[in-house]
């Protein structure tokens, strides 16, 4: 329930504050990479599409769509750190 939610965002906000700086630095340096490399993925695949969407102009937002969540999913593996993600769990 909604108790046991907020106490595992507590948990983890305790955990990251007790991290040093340069481990906090070091993980968001490399989620900040993550997130340009899945841009990057999305763009390179779905602008390389412009023949194929000719004929159904939706695929290439599709391929784009599903290709940008990758970074997410690299970023949840590895331990990144997100401003966002910090911004939800120290407050608690």
């Amino acid at each position: 329930g909604p108790k046991e939610a907020y106490e595992v965002l507590a948990d983890k906000g305790a955990e990251l504050s007790r991290k040093s700086i340069p481990k906090i630095f070091h993980q968001s340096v490399y989620a900040g990479i993550y997130i340009g490399f899945g841009g990057m993925l999305s763009l390179v695949i779905g602008g390389g599409l412009a023949d194929v969407s000719q004929n159904n102009p939706t695929i290439q937002s599709f391929v784009f769509a599903a290709l940008f969540p990758v970074n997410l999913l690299i970023i949840i593996l590895t331990g990144g750190v997100l401003f966002t993600g910090v911004s939800a769990i120290v407050p608690a």
